[in-house]
């Protein structure tokens, strides 16, 4: 062991704190170190100030901090004068070394699986770096210091040092491409952003790992001036993955400014190693140049910053009234479906007086009452089936819509309809006509009140928004398809473009539906939408323009 202090390392001139001699040091030591500890400390403690509450952060925080030191023990084995001070940071790098491989993967750890290492995983990795503080003042870390050259001749455990590098390295490298080929499957941003973590950080430790094993190898010790270049990639992915991905929260301006000022130190530290004149003038243009167009684009970051946060601030308010609504939106319903429940049984009473009365079962009714009794009643019955269609919606709404599914003929059901409905027709002057064109029975699997009531509102509105000419019920079957088909056609009020993008949606009535018929609630087509979905068909609308006629079409599957 070294104890005399006034053994040296120097034959130079000491000239800072009587230490350490700065001429002795190769001129890329200082571009290769001192940026990095800067960078390295700025953006960990920029990091942890902005989400100081969050784990990621704190690992990333610890390996800036074990890196920076580990750099400057290095600093101090290439300044440093007395030879004591210079064995006792060679005994000390092997520990920095091995907690730096530790901390880095915690903190690639932390980010991949989204979650802290269990109690047992935290106990194996401090048995793994114990052998170190064991055997650390042992001949095992450092056999003897030469003091030719001021440097240490290195034991057996900077070989597990140099093991556990590599190691690591590779397991990186597996885990990245394992999650590489899922991500090629699934497209999974968050997977995206670990594979480019895990192949960086390989990329890192085997940069580190490379130059100082060839460094103590070789005996060339200038080969590990390029190690810490590493951290430098290191900290520029990570920065990028905070831009890109946003891993740590709120630090997008943080990671660009810290982009900035990494390439100010690092264009600005050339000055003070290239002495020709012209490259110092080049350097010194690139260099006012950087600083110009890092302050715009920081600048311009900052902007963006305040305006993403203002977005995120509306999404939230948003999220929150969309919520609200949703729940208004459910009362809303049970207030129908209890309110129709309540209206529905008087309505019905009142219809079923009033045709009782119009039939003259209390007796002969007088000629001037039958207009406003069959007012009543037609009102009643119209305001019964209103009621219903709320109802039907809420309970559509609600999921508590039932349907009781058999094999029915629809041919013969759908000309029954047509059948019941052609006096009504007759009474407008409209002719109502019945064609098939049929492969197949007709059979379909469904709700037969439910796809009654879903094909009786189609004619029934065709019947309402037509004032001349005919409606045809038209039935056709795609046996190959395994669909049958029932299309109603009329020469009616006719739709527009934008009516046909809307006319299923509740509360929507044609443009000219209100100069027509006034009466309607504008929910028939949504519900007999909603319906036919149900049982496994649609229904779909066309029209040629306002004045041509419309046809809907309901879409069934056949039942072999």
């Amino acid at each position: 062991m070294i104890t005399d202090s006034t053994i040296v390392c120097t034959d130079g001139v000491v000239n800072f704190l009587g230490l350490f001699d700065l001429s002795i040091a190769p001129q890329l030591l200082f571009y290769s170190y001192l940026p990095i500890i800067f960078i390295s400390l700025l953006l960990g403690f920029f990091v942890l100030l902005k989400d100081k509450f969050s784990l990621l952060s704190k690992s990333f925080f610890l390996i800036a901090v074990l890196f920076s030191i580990f750099v400057l023990n290095e600093l101090v084995q290439w300044l440093a004068v007395p030879a004591g001070v210079v064995y006792f940071s060679w005994s000390l790098a092997l520990l920095l070394n091995y907690l730096v491989i530790l901390a880095t993967f915690y903190f690639v750890f932390i980010f991949v699986q989204k979650k802290d290492l269990t109690m047992k995983g935290k106990m194996v990795l401090s048995s793994l770096v114990l052998p170190v503080i064991i055997f650390l003042p042992t001949k095992l870390n450092v056999i003897a210091f030469d003091l030719d050259w001021c440097g240490a001749i290195t034991g057996i455990m900077w070989d597990y040092l140099y093991l556990s590098e590599i190691t690591l390295a590779l397991v990186f490298f597996i885990w990245g491409t394992r999650l590489a080929v899922s991500y090629r499957k699934n497209k999974n941003t968050a997977q995206l952003s670990s594979v480019l973590l895990l192949f960086g950080s390989s990329f890192f430790l085997l940069t580190y790992f490379a130059s100082y094993y060839f460094a103590d190898a070789t005996g060339v010790y200038g080969i590990n001036l390029t190690g810490p270049l590493g951290m430098i990639f290191f900290i520029v992915l990570i920065s990028l993955l905070i831009i890109r991905f946003g891993i740590f929260r709120n630090i997008k301006l943080i990671a660009t400014q810290g982009l900035v000022i990494t390439v100010w130190l690092l264009v600005g530290s050339l000055l003070f190693v290239v002495k020709d004149v012209i490259a110092h003038n080049i350097i010194l243009v690139t260099f006012t140049f950087t600083t110009l167009s890092g302050y715009y684009l920081v600048k311009s970051v900052n902007k963006e910053v305040k305006l993403r946060e203002e977005i995120e601030t509306l999404v939230a308010k948003l999220e929150k009234a969309n919520e609200r609504l949703k729940q208004v939106d459910k009362l809303k319903s049970e207030f129908v479906s209890i309110a129709s429940h309540q209206l529905r049984s008087p309505l019905t009473s009142i219809a079923g007086y009033a045709s009782l009365l119009r039939e003259g079962n209390f007796g002969v009714l007088p000629a001037k009452m039958k207009e406003p009794i069959d007012r009543i009643e037609y009102s009643a019955r119209f305001m019964a089936e209103s009621i219903e269609d709320y109802l039907n919606v809420s309970r559509i709404e609600s999921g508590n819509m039932k349907y009781h599914l058999t094999d029915f003929n629809l041919r013969e059901e759908t000309e029954k309809l047509c059948n019941d409905l052609r006096s009504e027709a007759l009474r407008k002057g409209l002719i109502l006509l019945f064609r098939t064109d049929l492969n197949s029975k007709g059979v379909v699997n469904g709700d037969l009140g439910k796809i009654q009531q879903v094909i009786h509102n189609l004619i029934n509105n065709a019947i309402k928004y037509s004032q001349r000419g005919s409606i045809t019920v038209y039935i056709r079957d795609d046996v190959k398809m395994k669909l049958i088909y029932v299309e109603v056609i009329d020469t009616g009020i006719g739709m527009t473009r934008s009516t046909l993008h809307s006319i299923f949606q509740k509360f929507e009535r044609g443009d000219e539906a209100n100069n027509v018929n006034v009466a309607g609630t504008g929910l028939g087509l949504f519900v007999a939408l909603k319906m036919s979905e149900a049982m496994g068909g649609t229904i779909t609308a066309h029209s040629k323009g306002e004045g041509e006629g419309s046809r809907f079409v309901v879409e069934l599957p056949l039942v072999m």
